[in-house]
Formats: structure tokens, C-alpha cells, sequence
């Protein structure tokens, strides 16, 4: 039989075979992309729960009584200002098959997951703390600009980082929950950091000329502290040029108050000496995030206060807590009774979450 008489091939083998490398490619991607759907479902499914609306120590690494504290300040801080912010301890991000390779992932799933915040103005705060991975990472909602990843960074490098590497997990903890409550409650009347001072919470309803303006300005002032406490000093007696002395030099010359400061991290004290005269200077530099405040009695910034829940506020009725301050230094301490005031009912102060979601920003540390 000639070649002429053999049937044409039908039109959508031609097809076919003129498309073919093209279905061997989709073929190909839909068998890669089946398990790693299959994977990101598994890993959603094995976050931790939201088991406890404030605090969820998964970790085993806070103190009790730190526990009963931040879920207070948490629950008071969410029922004043309406932002929800959750703390939880992991022993390490890898406990959990979520396919998560660095904590800022886990932590940023794991808001979504739990959909911190509320969903309007996406304003949920997640404190991570992984002390076997030693790490800890504070996961922000959408909402918030970048220049509030300055805040949450230098509340983890100045609040918590110092302790943790001391391995005090459960106090650097409750100071970041401090830091946190302070740093961003929009009702705040104390001095603020160009990067605090916000207004709103949305950086798209700023012009772009004014957010490129403020970056430098911080950058500026940054630059203008450190400048103004290293600068060179001149002896106010015989003019001569000052030197300022090590940490380990300048202890001959601060009081036991103040070194006991330093040892705290409340205050930093610098001192110049004149090598002619011998004269010298003390000069102060507080911590804007330390869990001190100043004692009544001995007047150093060397005080802790604790706060203990007698009776809970509900809905209906006012509470009342028990507050002991503890001076670390002349070992003052006094207590005294405060009425929590009652509950609010609301949609931002539920035990549930709001349905907000996180784009990734935050600040991470490690020690």
C-alpha cells in the first residue's frame, strides 16, 4: 500500500503532539506543587493553639507568679486601648512540624494563625520567646508602620536581651510585656522616640515626603545623643581636657545606690576625671525600658513592683490586687491594695481573637 493512501492523523492528535512539552511541563508542576500544598497544610494544622487568650507558656519557662502578672497587664492593657497582645514561650521552633526554618516565619504563621489583633485595624502583638533555640522575636500586625519595628527591636535589645543572656527567661520576659505595654499604648503622654511618635497606626495614611523626612531626623537624633554624652569634656576648674573613665574604672567613684543601678541595668552612670586636679563628674543615663523605678526611700531607680490579683474584676464588679514594691537596694519594701477597675464589654476586650494578620514586621534577637 503507498504512502498515499495511508489515513491523514486526526486534528487533535496533531494538537497533541504539537502541545505535548507543554503538558509534560504542567504535569510536572502540579506533581511538585501536590506536596508542598500538601506539606503548608500539615505545618497550619501543628501551630500551637491559642490556648489561653494572653499567655501560653509551651515552654515551661515562666514563673508563676510572672504568669498571673502579664496576663493582668495584658488583659488591662487590651480592655484600655483595644490592642491584643499575646505572649508565648516554645522551647524551639523545630518541636512543631510546620516546615518553618527561622523564627521569624514560625512567629508570623503562627499570628495568622491565631489572627491576632483586630481585623480592621491590624494592630495584634506577638512576644515569641524560644529559649532552646535562644532566640525571640516580637511579631507586629499589619497595620503597624515600619518605623514600629525600631520599637519592638530596641525593646529586645535594651528589656530583655540582658536578662535572657543572664538566663533569667521568665523576668526578661516580663519586662518585654513592660516594654510592650509602654512603648505602644497610643494613650502614652510621656516623651516618645521620633520612631514612637506616630499617630496612627497606618503608614499609608502619612505622605511619602514626611516618612522619608522622619527616618533621617531619628537617624539624626541617634547620632546627636551619642554625640552630646562622648563628647570631650573640659575640667571646669582648670580647664583642662577630661577623661571618661572604663566600667571598671569609674565603680571607685559611684555610690553603692548607683553601682547596685548599674548591676540592675536601670541606670548607666558615665565619669569624667581631670588628670591635672583630680577633679571629677557623675553623669546619669537611665534606661527607658527597665522594670525599676525609683525608691521613695533610698531615691536610686533600684525598685520593683509586683502586682498579685486577690479578687478579679468582672464585668459586673470592680477587683482589687495587692501591689508590693521591693526596693533591690535599701530592701524597702512596702505593699498596699489597688481596686482593678471592672471589665469592659467589647469586641476588642473578648477572650477571642479578632481575625488580624501580620505582613512579617516585627524585630528578632538572639543571645
Amino acid at each position: 500500500m503507498s504512502s498515499s493512501h495511508l489515513a491523514a492523523p486526526s486534528p487533535w492528535l496533531a494538537q497533541l503532539r504539537r502541545y505535548r512539552f507543554w503538558l509534560i511541563g504542567c504535569v510536572t508542576a502540579i506533581a511538585l506543587f501536590l506536596p508542598s500544598f500538601s506539606t503548608s497544610v500539615q505545618a497550619q494544622a501543628a501551630y500551637p493553639p491559642l490556648h489561653d487568650p494572653y499567655v501560653n507558656d509551651y515552654g515551661a519557662v515562666l514563673a508563676a507568679d510572672d504568669k498571673v502578672n502579664m496576663r493582668a497587664q495584658l488583659e488591662a492593657f487590651r480592655a484600655q486601648t483595644g490592642i491584643h497582645a499575646v505572649v508565648m514561650t516554645i522551647q524551639s521552633i523545630h518541636d512543631y512540624a510546620t516546615g518553618d526554618t527561622s523564627i521569624e516565619s514560625f512567629a508570623t504563621n503562627t499570628f495568622n494563625t491565631w489572627g491576632l489583633g483586630d481585623a480592621t485595624r491590624n494592630d495584634g502583638i506577638l512576644l515569641l520567646v524560644a529559649p532552646g533555640d535562644r532566640e525571640v522575636r516580637i511579631e507586629l500586625g499589619r497595620g503597624y508602620s515600619s518605623n514600629y519595628d525600631q520599637v519592638a527591636q530596641s525593646i529586645i535589645d535594651d528589656a530583655m536581651l540582658p536578662r535572657f543572656r543572664d538566663n533569667q527567661i521568665s523576668q526578661g520576659t516580663a519586662a518585654g510585656v513592660h516594654a510592650i505595654i509602654q512603648r505602644f499604648d497610643p494613650n502614652r503622654s510621656q516623651l516618645q522616640t521620633i520612631a514612637d511618635r506616630v499617630p496612627t497606626l497606618d503608614s499609608s495614611s502619612h505622605p511619602a515626603w514626611l516618612l522619608t523626612l522622619l527616618a533621617p531626623l531619628g537617624a539624626m537624633l541617634g547620632i546627636f545623643r551619642q554625640w552630646r554624652r562622648h563628647r570631650v569634656r573640659e575640667c571646669p576648674q582648670c580647664r583642662v581636657e577630661m577623661r571618661r573613665l572604663s566600667e571598671t574604672e569609674d565603680d571607685r567613684y559611684l555610690q553603692a545606690g548607683q553601682r547596685r543601678e548599674e548591676s540592675l541595668k536601670s541606670v548607666d552612670y558615665d565619669v569624667w576625671l581631670c588628670p591635672d586636679c583630680g577633679h571629677h563628674q557623675v553623669l546619669a543615663y537611665g534606661s527607658w525600658f527597665s522594670a525599676y523605678s525609683k525608691c521613695p526611700a533610698c531615691h536610686h531607680k533600684t525598685m520593683s513592683t509586683q502586682s498579685q490579683t486577690i479578687t478579679p474584676a468582672t464585668y459586673d464588679h470592680s477587683g482589687e490586687a495587692k501591689i508590693t514594691e521591693t526596693c533591690r537596694h535599701c530592701d524597702r519594701v512596702h505593699s498596699y491594695r489597688k481596686t482593678l477597675p471592672r471589665r469592659q464589654r467589647s469586641s476588642s476586650s473578648s477572650s477571642s481573637s479578632g481575625g488580624g494578620s501580620s505582613s512579617g514586621g516585627g524585630a528578632s534577637g538572639s543571645w
